[in-house]
């Protein structure tokens, strides 16, 4: 007699990937001196949360909140420079 088990497909995260392809949009549009579409990509990149998206915010370790932090910083820096050129 042979037992039949279902297996539900593995749910993949593409915030990582995405995460990723923003950032490098966002540097690409960065070095084209775009600063607009820079601002675009980088601040995309950040609803694309790289690190576990089950943790909350205040509960990760201090690098992953810098790291976040420091990506909002520069994202609001160049939203500043587009504003004054």
């Amino acid at each position: 007699m042979e037992t039949t088990s279902k297996t539900t497909p593995k749910t993949r995260n593409l915030n990582k990937p995405g995460y990723i392809i923003f950032l490098a949009l966002g540097i690409f549009f960065l070095a084209k001196k775009d600063f607009g579409q820079a601002i675009i990509y980088w601040g995309l990149a950040l609803v694309f949360d790289p690190f576990n998206i089950k943790t909350p915010f205040n509960k990760r370790p201090f690098y992953q909140q810098a790291w976040l932090i420091v990506h909002l910083s520069i994202t609001l820096a160049l939203f500043v420079l587009m504003l004054i050129k």
